[in-house]
């Protein structure tokens, strides 16, 4: 009988130490939700918090003239666009050139249009995607010819493995298209669809950034960039407008909720998206994105905000970049918007926006020291953020 209490004694106790252990923390299945409608304070971050920073000086001379952001940035390589149409350029990771090539054209083997540009070094392949064309042409690391297929309603590719891409399937005129958009898995060797993926809709309608008006001329539409893909350790997140969920597609083929946002978007009388951004070890960075039809300088005002993992805190957020106090810095999916490793991210500074900064003494360190050699018809200067 003794024995008997005792043991109920210790497995209370047991019991109680197991829940209290429990308490404050996240399930693996548990799924964040965020208030669209809620306010949040704001915080001051500094940028060498969150992120390594690299500086790179692209090359100049007349030949080698940078008109994009990077397209592609991996171990090795660093690809945008030049200054004449169609014109691809290739550094090291060091800004130095390594060639260019061009098979702009309408004809067999070439391109009208530069929508996506990925690499696979391990495949020796580059691939441009045009998407006016609705094709994807592959060619060698030297910019020889190699083939090419057909890729339909793909928007965005990305690198998904050896042999596949993962793909944001809509028309390019989102506006009037009643496609449901969706996202699949293509093979890197002929276009063929391995696998459709099934981002669940919170109803029936589609939502897009999108806003129509009437006047003298006819009827406008206006769109704001939406970025429906972002890579992070596990594989990619799925930022679909659509849905109130967002999604990540696992690299074994596993698709998870992450967040959910509320209030639903249905039940909203004007929609408001939420985009996730960049991750790191301890921040989700995120942005919310409103529609303000009345407002013809800035119909999608955005509010970007910081979810801490390990409290679960929400804030508005601002960064400081020491070197450069004064550049606004945002870490939106738009710095992940290339074809590089997880982790990594990308942004750019105009030589003249860095030279005017230098002579008004608004750069410091590193940067300072940079941008005194700068001559306003120079390259780009790259960021290459490293986040911890």
């Amino acid at each position: 009988m003794k024995i008997d209490i005792c043991m109920r004694y210790l497995l209370i106790i047991w019991m109680m130490a197991f829940l209290c252990g429990c308490a404050g923390k996240s399930t693996d299945n548990e799924v964040l939700q965020i208030d669209l409608n809620a306010e949040h304070s704001s915080i001051r971050l500094n940028l060498k918090d969150i992120a390594d920073v690299t500086y790179i000086k692209l090359a100049s001379n007349t030949d080698l003239l940078v008109r994009s952001r990077a397209l592609v940035c991996n171990e090795n390589y660093i690809l945008t666009k030049g200054g004449e149409t169609g014109e691809i350029l290739m550094f090291d990771r060091e800004g130095q050139p390594v060639r260019k090539f061009s098979h702009y054209g309408n004809g067999p083997h070439e391109y009208n249009y530069i929508t996506n540009l990925r690499m696979d070094e391990k495949r020796g392949e580059i691939y441009v995607h045009d998407v006016f064309s609705r094709k994807i042409v592959v060619y060698d690391l030297n910019g020889e010819y190699i083939r090419e297929f057909a890729s339909g309603d793909a928007r965005f590719i990305y690198n998904f493995n050896d042999d596949a891409f993962l793909v944001y399937n809509t028309e390019t005129n989102r506006v009037n298209s009643d496609l449901k958009p969706y996202f699949s898995i293509l093979a890197k060797n002929d276009g063929e669809i391995l696998k459709k993926i099934e981002v669940p809709f919170s109803s029936g309608k589609k939502y897009d950034l999108t806003v129509t008006k009437e006047g003298d001329g006819g009827r406008f539409s206006y769109t704001a960039m939406h970025l429906p893909v972002v890579r992070n350790s596990e594989g990619y997140i799925l930022n679909e407008l659509s849905s109130d969920t967002i999604y990540q597609y696992s690299y074994d083929g596993v698709l998870t909720p992450v967040i959910l946002r509320t209030p639903a978007i249905s039940s909203m009388s004007a929609p408001v998206f939420l985009q996730y951004g960049i991750e790191t070890s301890k921040y989700v960075f995120l942005t919310r994105i409103s529609v303000d039809e009345s407002n013809e300088r800035d119909m999608f005002p955005e509010t970007n905000w910081v979810y801490n993992k390990e409290n679960g805190d929400i804030n508005e957020y601002e960064i400081r970049n020491d070197d450069y106090p004064d550049a606004k810095i945002v870490l939106s999916s738009h710095l992940v918007n290339c074809d590089m490793q997880s982790g990594y991210g990308i942004s750019r500074f105009n030589a003249d926006e860095l030279l005017e900064a230098y002579q008004e003494g608004k750069l410091y360190g590193e940067l300072k020291d940079l941008a005194s050699s700068l001559k306003d018809e120079d390259n780009d200067v790259l960021i290459l953020y490293k986040f911890k």
